[in-house]
């Protein structure tokens, strides 16, 4: 895949992917209730990671089939094993490379994706060339995050800076703004948003020193930082999470 999923598949990693299906669950409910309409034949999730977001594309959308894609083999491996519903599938696939599996879709959705891949806005257009006439592109990405100062942000400037040493724009809201969408706001609490960083921070601490992002010393700092968040200890503000919702006709 062109471009490299900062966040890894680990066992931790699949731990965070559980925990931003329950942060981000309502606002995604959201769009895709109001984006597409219940049944159709194919829906198609791409970046599924460990088939939380696949699970909600088949409830909410309830096509006769639903299929998610991954370019990891072992989310794969795992959503199959805890997606008992026949109608549900997984495959593993570089979702920058077309044909995608089991277009022409209907649907054809991606949540927290773009932010790792290259040239967002010319994806969203190939993905689009995956649907059936009547179908729809629907995308859920990050325009901004606002974290408070201190440890929070720290990450938050770390995280940036590795995406985009490995090729993707953290940040791929603005990118897509031509293609119009509305943005919306969640608000995640401190401690919940210190637990997600601190479980990445751990995925992706040796890459941020072989790309000399960070020292060791720092990387410290910040992990010993958001532990004591986590545990409820510091700042009470918020994480303000700005999304770019945005669907795209066929």
């Amino acid at each position: 895949m062109a471009g490299r999923y900062t966040f890894g598949d680990s066992d931790l990693a699949a731990q965070r992917m559980a925990l931003v299906a329950e942060v981000f669950g309502a606002s995604s409910r959201a769009l895709l209730e109001h984006a597409v309409p219940p049944g159709g034949g194919t829906a198609l999730d791409l970046g599924c990671g460990p088939g939380h977001s696949t699970r909600l594309v088949a409830e909410v959308c309830r096509p006769r089939r639903t299929l998610g894609v991954d370019g990891s083999e072992r989310y794969v491996e795992l959503a199959r094993a805890t997606t008992p519903d026949p109608a549900v599938g997984f495959v593993h696939h570089d979702v920058t490379r077309l044909p995608l599996p089991g277009a022409p879709a209907d649907v054809v959705y991606a949540r927290l994706l773009l932010a790792h891949l290259p040239d967002p806005p010319g994806l969203v257009e190939r993905w689009r060339s995956q649907l059936r006439p009547g179908g729809v592109v629907v995308v859920d990405e990050v325009e901004s995050i606002e974290a408070p100062p201190g440890v929070l942000r720290d990450y938050e400037d770390l995280v940036v800076a590795l995406v985009a040493a490995e090729g993707g724009p953290m940040y791929a809201g603005p990118q897509l703004a031509p293609l119009g969408g509305e943005c919306v706001e969640v608000l995640v609490d401190a401690a919940v948003a210190a637990r997600m960083y601190g479980m990445n921070l751990a995925t992706w601490r040796d890459r941020a020193l072989g790309l000399d992002l960070a020292s060791p010393d720092d990387l410290d700092r910040v992990a010993a930082g958001l532990e004591r968040l986590a545990g409820g200890h510091g700042v009470r503000r918020s994480v303000r999470w700005v999304l770019r919702q945005i669907v795209v006709p066929a």
